[in-house]
């Protein structure tokens, strides 16, 4: 019977990544990945042909994860339809729970990938791209939902303020990495929070 090589496979993905968070993915080597996992060069291989396959799982389980967030949030505010406001607000304090009181700075595989694109083929950037099209798309038609009963008490673009909800996201985890402060993101999440409630009024 062959054996499950999930495990392995799942401590490789696991240990890489956490090396990628601190050593960039140029900065990580095949050999550092073993040394902190323990195994083989011949069982790495099995698993990842090459380390572009290496970057391509590691970014696909990532995305998979970071959408299953994004709805897991989007499910929660199910209730709060009938104000639209209202559940964008909550919308971002569903992540501002998530990360209030982490031990250590939350990480973005997006944005330690996209520091350096010519590490990578083709079809992984384009994973990260499909992955931020895909918040901006939902944080926008969040806010066109905030529009139909609500007015700006200033002249907005929706893409561009949906992209800037994305931009204090992504942001946000960089800054609260460089100075190794996990609360930065809550704060920060806070902060755009209360940016949003006081730019809509009721029309």
């Amino acid at each position: 019977m062959a054996r499950d090589g999930k495990p392995t496979r799942d401590k490789i993905l696991l240990e890489s990544k956490a090396l990628i968070f601190k050593h960039g993915f140029s900065g990580t080597s095949i050999d550092q990945i073993l040394e902190k996992t323990g195994i083989t060069k011949g069982a790495f291989f099995y698993h990842f042909k090459t380390k572009n396959a290496l970057a391509m799982a590691l970014i696909e389980e990532f995305a998979k994860e970071d959408t299953a967030r994004l709805n897991d949030a989007l499910e929660r505010t199910e209730s709060f339809k009938g104000n639209s406001l209202n559940r964008l607000l909550e919308y971002i304090q569903v992540f501002i729970d998530a990360e209030t009181g982490q031990n250590e700075p939350p990480g973005c595989l997006y944005a330690s990938y996209l520091y350096e694109p010519q590490q990578f083929e083709p079809e992984v950037l384009d994973r990260i791209l499909e992955s931020i099209v895909l918040w901006r798309t939902t944080i926008a038609k969040l806010i066109q939902e905030v529009l139909k009963d609500y007015k700006t008490k200033t002249d907005i673009d929706v893409q561009s303020l949906a992209d800037h909800v994305t931009v204090v996201f992504e942001g946000a985890f960089v800054v609260a990495r460089a100075m190794n402060d996990p609360d930065i993101t809550v704060r920060h999440l806070h902060h755009l929070k209360n940016y949003l409630e006081l730019l809509f009024e009721k029309k």
